[in-house]
């Protein structure tokens, strides 16, 4: 796990400025990778690297990494997971290779098979910049399901800027200080900021599963990898896993675990076990012990070294300035991450396993129970007229709100009767009512500026279907917001978080399988309980599933006052801000959202430019 920069211009026009930007946006990412740090330039193009060393702790695996004869060169953030195989092969075919790091079959991969035979092959996660002398043109390159960050943004006098992050872009003569105005209203509707915009108007997040190409003859956006074109059977699942589980445990750095009472993390110290190695384990723990896990057991079941870390309100608000300055762009989510990534950097761990993701690739969450029982009424719900749909709608918004429950207001936008509509009412943060008196726009007019979410393919789009809504939360929630949140809380501590779960032929499988599969009485996640197949698994999906949740709502509900005023430094209208609070003290609105009003006043607001 790394931090990557870098500075490309087609026409060969990159001057010392460029090469100091670099420099900086590079030094801005030091809690990325404090090991190390490399650079390239030449009059095409300026790369910087942060390392963090995971794999080939030598200086060997020094990055810009390149080929033989320095024609190829590239910096890249993440894990190439089957690199050993790669290296075999192109060994057979007569490639040197000068270190063990696993980034370095990219520039051999690259000229044996193109970028495209390349990206077929890597099973892994991964950002990476690849400079091709010869061609003299620069890849921008994301992994499948964009577990690692990768922005970019393009000047008028035509340079492209890319780095891990958004506010490393800032350190760069390249962007300027202009926040999104629908960036901060996405925020605000999602809990997160929807792809492709950021907090920055002139950046933009690369797609997941793609890759950019740029050179004199203009830029290229290709997408190597879809979730619906899928090239594995669900069948394939447990031997998948299997696979994908023994890669992800290679590492010569330190390895662990985030360890809950769930069938994720469970079953991924099962899996390990397997796999021949008990790593060490972690566990937040509180002293509101109704949000505490059970984990010891699982610990000694499965043979890894276990610790609970405690944490408490005043842990939280002494931390506080840190979250809120790690965040590279505003989230309502992470503080679970960032404190047992903490506890895992204070244990000496430099990498760790995270069941992240298995919910939203197995359906484990609730939701999609509800949508199986009601997908009848659903179905002729989506088939009605708009002004039934919009009747219906905003009957039910209106007595949830005079319930108490201002949340229930999103259930007006079901009158659209499409599955992202749907979506949103189940899934969605603050109303677009909400959002809309609290930056001064028109319901409409944010509802209408959003990114489009990705549906699995376009034949697919009666109301209340499981796979169109599944491809929604893969985009919106899993990318968005708990990718991110991981990245970036994770590399606050100089963390790398391992997802295996999201390995893309594990996901491939699940997303094959019939919904059948993902759903059976009384068993949370079976088609992965089934290709796990150990008891103390079988057991945790047998439990009520409760999911990992800190006491927010409490804590800052003991700091009101303060946290209050924190919040009306928003550049929001006041006066909703202080509604909502109001409606937060009276129990009307969830802590979630008020840690959201918070984050907002921590990170300025809607400053045009």
């Amino acid at each position: 796990m790394c931090g990557i920069a870098g500075i490309f211009h087609p026409e060969g026009r990159i001057n010392p400025a460029d090469v100091a930007s670099v420099a900086r946006m590079t030094a801005a990412q030091l809690h990325r990778g404090p090991d190390d740090a490399g650079y390239f330039d030449n009059p095409f193009i300026a790369l910087g690297h942060r390392r963090l060393s995971i794999i080939d702790l030598s200086a060997a695996g020094r990055q810009p990494l390149s080929n033989e004869d320095g024609t190829i060169r590239v910096v890249c953030n993440g894990e190439i997971y089957n690199f050993r195989d790669l290296r075999d092969e192109l060994r057979a075919v007569g490639h040197g290779f000068t270190s063990v790091s696993d980034c370095e079959v990219l520039v051999h991969g690259y000229e044996e098979w193109g970028m495209d035979g390349l990206l077929l092959r890597l099973r892994g996660m991964f950002a990476f910049l690849l400079y091709d002398t010869r061609r003299q043109t620069c890849f921008a390159v994301r992994d499948r399901l964009g577990i690692k960050p990768l922005y970019y943004v393009a000047t008028k006098d035509g340079r492209y800027g890319f780095a891990s992050e958004v506010k490393t872009l800032l350190r760069s003569d390249l962007v300027g200080e202009a926040r999104d105005e629908n960036a901060v209203a996405g925020f605000l509707l999602f809990g997160s900021v929807p792809q492709p915009l950021t907090w920055r108007k002139d950046v933009r997040c690369m797609e997941p599963g793609s890759y950019i190409e740029f050179s004199r003859s203009g830029v290229r956006q290709a997408r190597y990898w879809s979730a619906h074109e899928r090239g594995k059977d669900a069948t394939e699942l447990r031997e998948t896993l299997s696979t994908a589980i023994r890669q992800h445990l290679i590492s010569d750095a330190p390895l662990g675990v985030f360890l809950s009472s769930g069938v994720d993390s469970t079953g991924l110290a099962a899996l390990a076990q397997r796999a021949g190695l008990h790593p060490r384990s972690l566990t937040v723990v509180f002293d509101e012990t109704s949000h505490n896990e059970e984990t010891s057991a699982i610990a000694r079941r499965y043979g890894t070294e276990h610790s609970e870390v405690r944490v408490s309100a005043v842990d939280f608000m002494r931390e506080m300035p840190k979250i809120l300055a790690a965040m590279d762009q505003p989230t309502a989510d992470g503080i679970n991450t960032f404190f047992v990534s903490k506890a895992a950097h204070e244990a000496g761990l430099k990498t760790v396993l995270s069941g992240l993701g298995a919910d939203e690739i197995f359906r484990g969450y609730r939701h999609y129970h509800w949508l199986e029982n009601y997908r009848r009424e659903l179905r002729l719900f989506g088939q009605l007229p708009r002004f039934a749909r919009s009747a219906i709608a905003r009957l039910a918004a209106k007595g949830g709100t005079l319930a108490g429950n201002e949340s229930w207001e999103r259930l007006n936008i079901l009158a659209d009767g499409t599955p992202e509509s749907l979506y949103f009412a189940m899934r969605g943060f603050f109303t677009p009512e909400v959002v809309a008196r609290l930056t001064g726009r028109k319901a409409n007019d944010i509802l209408q500026q959003m990114p489009a979410a990705e549906e699995p393919s376009a034949g697919r789009s009666e109301f209340g279907d499981r796979g169109v809504f599944q491809a929604m939360e893969m985009h919106r929630y899993l990318h968005d917001q708990l990718l991110r949140d991981a990245d970036v809380f994770g590399m606050a501590w100089s963390l790398e978080i391992r997802v295996p779960y999201l390995d893309h032929e594990v996901v491939e499988c699940a997303l094959a399988a019939r919904p059948a599969s993902h759903l059976r009485q009384g068993v949370n996640k079976p088609m992965l309980v089934d290709a796990i197949g150990d008891e103390s698994v079988l057991e945790a999906a047998r439990r009520p599933k409760t999911g990992f949740t800190f006491p927010l709502e409490k804590w800052i509900r003991q700091q009101s006052a303060e946290l209050r005023e924190r919040a009306l430094k928003a550049d929001l209208e006041p006066q909703e801000v202080k509604r909502l609070w109001k409606a937060f003290e009276e129990g009307r609105m969830n802590g979630v959202r008020a840690w959201a009003l918070i984050v907002m006043g921590a990170m300025g607001g809607t400053q045009h430019g």
